[in-house]
């Protein structure tokens, strides 16, 4: 009698877990019948789901790509490196973006009808040029907006969250007034040499640089004014610059990059001008950017052959310390400390900025109009979204 009542038990567990069985795999079959419903109605393709988990030696590998980021607009979209985050503009919105995640980490609705940024480490500046209406925010959290009574011409900001307002002024043509982040009125000046063009703080703001443009003798004619913030308007120096419009200025260290559409040059500390190019020669600037240490990256050709494409980086002392040449258009450079990237019309491809050695590229289509590279990265923004690039190839 006990044999019968083991064996009934063993029985009984026996079905117990065949029962377990049949309800995991009915589980299995219904979560499998839901994924693929999902992706018939988001028409994914299934190869390259398997591919995004199936390694090129057929090993299980789990990666997320959180890409392509949805913007709020196609047009006018500006990335720059924040402070190792993904700083995006757009007509619309500025936002701070984990570039790992591609999850909005601090953003806001500016309201601005001509919005321009500028950032420095921690902190970004968003004014509406034309306008009276400007805001400095931090990766995080916002610092001010202010209201002016003047239209905003150009502004600029420090690591130190130093602001340098351009405006109109009912004094002079212009006035330039540099704040602290706490809206302490630190520099005021009036000018009446032109109109301002373009402004640009030292990294730590101590001095303000700003351009003026006017017509002497039927020439237009450039002019650099530089300020020691501490010693207010009574002492400054004076640089003109080449023919030709000035497109930025751009402090590194005491010197100041002056790029523009047919010349790019130095103001070195001493207030003298030096081409970084030949005295004799112009160029088409075609895109231009800063490295992380503040050193100029410039794409340019020459007049008299358009084809002839190349992309230079410039030291603050004005030495070329690498020149790499494009055999295609150049839409946008960008760079890392260690690499340049280069969007052409169907490619990105990524340089040593040492050496000018090509590093890695990748096909893209005429859809994307900027390239931005954040460390080993490149991000990449076409029509309104920011996708991710492809890893280089060492």
């Amino acid at each position: 009698m006990a044999d019968i009542q083991r064996e009934f038990e063993r029985q009984e567990k026996r079905a117990q877990k065949e029962r377990r069985k049949k309800i995991i795999i009915w589980v299995i079959i219904a979560v499998v019948i839901v994924v693929l419903a999902v992706m018939k109605i988001s028409e994914i393709n299934i190869n390259s789901v398997i591919s995004r988990f199936v390694d090129s030696d057929g090993s299980i590998e789990i990666s997320e790509n959180y890409y392509p980021y949805t913007l709020d607009a196609s047009q006018n979209v500006k990335m720059v490196n924040v402070n190792n985050k993904l700083g995006v503009l757009t007509p619309n919105s500025f936002s701070i973006i984990n570039s790992q995640n591609a999850e909005t980490e601090y953003g806001f609705q500016h309201g601005y009808s001509n919005p321009v940024l500028e950032t420095a480490g921690i902190y970004s500046l968003v004014y509406n040029q034309g306008g009276d209406f400007y805001r400095l925010d931090t990766i995080s959290s916002s610092v001010y907006e202010e209201d002016i009574d003047s239209s905003i011409l150009c502004a600029n900001v420090s690591k130190d969250g130093d602001v340098a307002v351009a405006t109109t002024s009912k004094d002079a043509l212009c006035q330039v007034v540099v704040y602290s982040k706490t809206l302490k009125e630190l520099f005021n000046v009036n000018t009446s040499e032109g109109y301002i063009v373009s402004i640009a703080l030292s990294d730590n703001g101590k001095k303000v640089a700003f351009a003026t443009v006017s017509g002497e003798n039927a020439n237009i004619v450039t002019k650099v004014s530089v300020y020691n913030v501490s010693n207010g308007a009574k002492e400054y120096e004076t640089v003109i610059l080449p023919s030709g419009s000035l497109i930025d200025l751009s402090f590194c260290g005491n010197n100041i990059y002056t790029v523009g559409d047919s010349y790019a040059g130095i103001i070195n500390k001493s207030g003298k001008y030096e081409n970084i190019f030949d005295d004799d020669s112009t160029i088409s600037t075609r895109s231009f950017c800063y490295s992380p240490s503040g050193d100029l990256i410039i794409a340019y050709n020459s007049f008299s052959n358009s084809t002839d494409n190349k992309v230079a980086y410039v030291k603050k002392n004005a030495s070329i310390k690498t020149e790499i040449s494009i055999d295609s258009n150049v839409k946008s450079v960008t760079a890392s400390s260690s690499l340049i990237s280069v969007l052409t019309n169907s490619e990105v491809i990524s340089y040593s900025i040492s050496s000018g050695e090509e590093k890695g590229k990748f096909t893209v289509d005429d859809s994307v109009n900027s390239i931005c590279r954040m460390g080993s990265e490149v991000f990449l923004n076409k029509q309104s979204v920011i996708d991710r690039g492809e890893a280089d190839n060492d």
